[in-house]
């Protein structure tokens, strides 16, 4: 029978908040939460490429409830076993975004899930306007009201149509994330980092 037990990973950093029903929680330094959850048999969401599409349309339409978007939701491999990673971006009030990064491991009899929350503190946007003035200057950006952009600014990573806020921005690509290392979407990233390069599955949680 599958418990909390049954996940194990690299929990460096990771303070233990205790357990609830189904749900394990620690906490960071910086204040970020992270997730384990048991959960009950799932809505078909298989983590196979033909049904990739349809998982990134339910992590939209997931993220849309909250006035958010997506990041980048792509398959993975945990423990040897498929699985899906996430994250998303949504909105603070009143100013900031929070990340909400997520490692999913369906099973026929439920799913794992590990989740990771970051969001920002103090003054926020520094990496999107940061980003957008290098890139400005480097002339990959529009310099004046109504001149016409080389680049779109905003965009789902999956879906082009969908270029209004408060999409993807070019800011969010991981290659900024060494340049803002402290930034919420880089604790994430870092966060799933860890936790699926060192996740174990114990063969008792397993299905039979």
């Amino acid at each position: 029978m599958r418990s909390l037990d049954g996940i194990t990973f690299d929990a460096t950093g990771l303070a233990l908040q205790g357990d609830q029903v189904n749900v394990r929680t620690w906490t960071t330094a910086e204040g970020d939460q992270v997730a384990l959850y048991n959960l009950r048999p799932q809505p078909d969401c298989r983590p196979i490429p033909a049904e990739l599409d349809n998982i990134r349309a339910q992590s939209r339409a997931q993220a849309a409830k909250y006035g958010g978007a997506i990041v980048e939701v792509e398959l993975c491999q945990l423990a040897g076993h498929p699985g899906i990673r996430e994250i998303l971006k949504i909105p603070q009030k009143p100013t900031g975004m929070g990340y909400m990064g997520s490692l999913a491991l369906p099973l026929p009899d439920g799913a794992y899930l590990l989740t990771a929350a970051c969001h920002e503190h103090g003054i926020t946007g520094r990496r999107d306007t940061a980003i957008f003035v290098k890139l400005s200057k480097s002339g990959a950006a529009p310099l004046a009201e109504g001149e016409a952009p080389t680049f779109v600014w905003m965009r789902d990573p999956y879906d082009p149509s969908i270029v209004g806020p408060p999409a993807r921005t070019r800011a969010d690509d991981e290659a900024y994330d060494a340049l803002f290392p402290d930034h919420p979407l880089s604790r994430v990233r870092r966060l799933l980092r860890q936790i699926a390069g060192s996740l174990r599955i114990a063969d008792a949680a397993l299905p039979s």
